[in-house]
């Protein structure tokens, strides 16, 4: 009980931002409740109510765990038919779009002399999946919760960012069209929630198709996990080790559920509210995300950081234009 009580003053908070934020965004539609839900969470964050400390355990609790749920009920919206439509061409895009960014965030880093456990988080939240990568790969190379919780903020501000710079790419470069802006957004974007909010930008169908590819992503944050861990000099691994890869539970749920979709079919009924339950829960874990994120965090680290991540993106960015150029179009 005592946890709870934690858990709900800012758990509440973040409904409440996502109750006004979907309001607002039926008056523009055109971003998304979203990307609203995280610029109001940012706001609200930094003018001083998300520095209270009663609000921090049910922030951090819509950001993980709510956003996870949300996750998993988009499976009953996704059948394997679906997947199936990236084809080979859609997974070497991935792979190679993620070697790219791996490597890009190592080299660059070093270049620029940022410690060895900041590259590697960001590495694995940009590669895989935002938040919850850097969560996942914190411990397994000893991470410091400073740096853990640095990374998570400049990979949710630039990924901020980019859901509203991505749709722009497309329409210039692929008028919109479905399958390249699906690869764009689902092969640049950190998070999910980011990914859903710039794909309803452009269409439903990006939206769809993007998710995907971003999922595609997320099955393989066992190996990156497993190969960052493997270049970090503090976390070295001994022979006996047993190699794992492991799917996280939410994508096993997500799994489950789409299986499920693609084998019975669900009824339109019950798969508009499974859709409208993970959306609510999206948006309230993205708001839960915009109230973590912390700006005096970057100020303090100067313009480097700010170089880094800069460089980072324009490299993820041309990198899936030349793929795309090649392999999807």
């Amino acid at each position: 009980m005592s946890k709870v009580k934690e858990i709900v003053p800012g758990l509440v908070l973040c409904i409440v931002i996502a109750c006004f934020t979907i309001l607002i965004a039926n008056k523009f539609p055109l971003f998304g409740a979203g990307t609203f839900a995280i610029i109001t969470g940012i706001i609200v964050g930094n003018v001083g109510t998300g520095k209270i400390r009663r609000f921090n355990a049910g922030t951090k609790y819509s950001e993980s765990k709510l956003l996870y749920y949300a996750i998993i009920l988009l499976g009953g919206s996704i059948s394997f038919h679906s997947i199936v439509e990236i084809g080979f061409s859609g997974v070497v895009f991935i792979l190679i779009q993620m070697a790219v960014t791996l490597m890009s965030a190592l080299w660059i880093g070093k270049k620029l002399a940022l410690p060895e456990n900041f590259r590697l988080l960001m590495a694995s939240g940009n590669a895989v999946c935002g938040s919850s990568a850097i969560a996942a790969t914190a411990p397994a190379i000893q991470a410091a919760e400073k740096e853990k919780s640095l990374a998570i903020t400049v990979v949710n501000l630039t990924g901020t960012v980019l859901m509203f710079i991505l749709p722009l790419v497309t329409a210039l470069l692929y008028k919109q069209e479905p399958q390249p802006s699906s690869a764009m957004i689902g092969g640049v974007l950190q998070s999910v929630g980011q990914v859903v909010a710039s794909g309803s930008m452009v269409s439903e169908v990006v939206k769809e198709e993007a998710t995907v590819y971003k999922m595609v992503r997320i099955l393989l944050l066992g190996a990156v996990i497993y190969v960052l861990r493997r270049y970090s000099k503090k976390a070295p691994i001994e022979k006996s080790t047993k190699i794992k890869f492991p799917i996280p539970w939410y994508i096993s749920g997500f799994l489950l559920l789409c299986a499920l979709h693609s084998i019975f079919s669900f009824p339109i009924l019950l798969q508009e509210v499974i859709q409208n339950t993970g959306t609510f829960l999206e948006v309230v874990a993205l708001a839960g995300i915009g109230l973590r994120i912390q700006l005096g965090d970057l100020v303090e680290q100067g313009g480097k950081v700010a170089i880094y991540t800069g460089l980072l993106t324009v490299v993820q960015i041309v990198a899936a234009v030349l793929l795309i150029a090649w392999l999807i179009l």
